[in-house]
């Protein structure tokens, strides 16, 4: 505001006295405002999805964020509710707690039972689901766009009047286990917590993230989470300023805010409580992975390489957009398609608050392994040594611009996208241009990010082969035939003759 006042100043002092007023002033910083709020639309990426950072933000009284995005035209209504807790706001032994909250709020209400919800939400052609992630967790609602004290109403009752009975608690225990694979058994859990049965991939996210426990030492399990813990996360974290409503597709502005204010809106104000999300410690080895007893059976291999990458808040994610796009084609037309190597080789990167994770992986023969590898290493000192041709920089950017501008058609592709990156507009008070900031990274930056971040020796590699192939497998279970063959007819030959003897 002081450069405002000074320019302001300034510019009185060497114009006229109507120029001088006050209400001049005021008009001129609106039309500038507007101007500049204006250039941010007209200049954005022509790759944008039209109207995708065109949004209206309100904070309610009780602290709590709304966002609107209205969209006419076809009669649909998302909304998102989104919760600053995820898994990674716990210690490995509790980071179900979130998970098995989230599943609480579906069971019912003083009012009615999951049943009769699920009813009620499908009845006004509405569906509904939520998930948990790392870092936060959202509650989705779509449905006709006639209905939209359904959806808000309805999110409003699961938040703020769900039955979290002991019966519930423990349906929902069981779901979750359902939900993740099963029940862990002692046995298995005790067999983990040694080392054994964590595969190569696990290993090397565990050595690349000291600190973090992003991969769990043993198997997660929710056998020990109370209902007390569970109302007590509640009580934390589901509080207003630590949530935010998100509403896209075709609906009246006033209505639906005067719905929100009725509902949300009269939620007691608390304060929000302080996230202390991990930050991974130095790496210092950055030694070869496998497998330990995982996998136990296959006649195929698992390689690749693992690099940690910086989170979300780092400009240098862009850079790395266009460097996993790369080496994905790269990966497909070297081991798959000249060679024949593989028939999924790619890349997967993820980026959450602090850290991020990139990963190249291909499945192969056993005796394709070291051949696998070598091509992975030589694409990536390409990109780490060599400067990134600039037709070549730009046809990455194409196909990653193109499928944005797919990615976002309906409602809920635009309610998903604000949810996934409501973090950043918390933080910054605005949706990044991605697609702006994707055509602005140049060949320098490539190279400088490449380098810092991918060079060799700052990779773990990783090769998962089987403990038994399934030759070795079936060929194990026949000499164990043939062998208790030998001993039962040994032990039928000894019988045998003592009882000749007897006689």
């Amino acid at each position: 505001m002081a450069s405002w006042d000074q320019s302001a100043l300034s510019l009185s002092a060497q114009t006229p006295t109507f120029v001088r007023s006050v209400y001049f002033r005021y008009a001129l910083i609106l039309i500038l405002s507007t101007a500049l709020a204006a250039s941010r639309t007209v200049f954005a990426s022509e790759y944008s999805p039209p109207g995708l950072y065109d949004i209206e933000h309100l904070t309610l009284d009780n602290g709590m964020d709304v966002i609107f995005k209205q969209r006419s035209g076809v009669h649909t209504l998302a909304v998102r509710l989104w919760v600053g807790v995820g898994m990674q706001d716990f210690k490995c032994e509790d980071q179900e707690t979130p998970h098995f909250l989230e599943h609480l709020l579906f069971t019912g209400t003083s009012r009615f039972t999951e049943a009769e919800l699920e009813h009620l939400v499908a009845d006004h052609g509405g569906s509904w689901n939520a998930f948990t992630g790392n870092e936060e967790t959202v509650y989705q609602m779509d449905i006709y766009s006639r209905f939209p004290d359904v959806a808000i109403r309805t999110l409003h009752e699961i938040l703020t009047d769900s039955t979290i009975s002991e019966e519930n608690v423990n349906t929902s225990r069981e779901i979750i286990y359902r939900e993740v694979g099963g029940k862990p058994s002692k046995i298995r859990q005790w067999f983990r917590l040694r080392g054994v049965g964590i595969n190569g991939t696990e290993k090397a996210v565990i050595k690349l993230l000291p600190g973090v426990d992003y991969v769990c030492e043993g198997l997660r399990t929710a056998d020990h989470i109370t209902r007390q813990d569970i109302i007590d996360t509640y009580s934390r974290y589901y509080v207003p300023e630590n949530m935010a409503l998100i509403v896209v597709g075709d609906f009246e502005r006033e209505t639906m805010l005067a719905l929100i204010e009725q509902t949300f809106g009269r939620i007691p104000s608390t304060s929000a409580p302080e996230r202390q999300l991990p930050v991974p410690g130095e790496v210092n080895d950055f030694t070869e992975e496998t497998g330990t007893l995982s996998p136990l059976l296959s006649n195929d291999a698992v390689v690749g390489m693992m690099f940690r990458i910086p989170g979300f808040w780092s400009d240098d994610v862009f850079p790395l957009m266009i460097i996993e796009h790369y080496l994905h084609f790269r990966l497909s037309e070297e081991i798959r398609i000249k060679r024949g190597l593989s028939y999924s080789p790619g890349v997967w990167r993820e980026n959450l608050s602090t850290f991020g994770l990139l990963s190249l992986y291909a499945d192969v023969d056993l005796d394709d392994i070291n051949a696998a590898l070598g091509i992975m290493k030589a694409e990536i000192d390409k990109v780490v040594t060599e400067s990134m041709d600039n037709d070549l920089l730009q046809k990455a950017k194409m196909k990653i611009l193109l499928q944005n501008v797919q990615g976002y058609e309906s409602n809920s592709q635009f309610a998903n996208y604000y949810a996934s990156d409501y973090v950043h507009f918390r933080e910054k008070g605005y949706f990044e241009d991605v697609e702006a900031r994707i055509e602005a990274v140049t060949p320098a930056d490539i190279a400088r990010v490449a380098r810092q971040y991918l060079s060799l020796e700052k990779g773990v590699v990783i090769v998962e082969k089987p403990t038994l192939t399934l030759t070795q497998f079936y060929l194990f279970l026949g000499l164990l035939a043939v062998a208790l063959i030998v001993i039962a007819f040994y032990l039928y030959a000894r019988t045998h003759k003592r009882i000749i003897r007897r006689k």
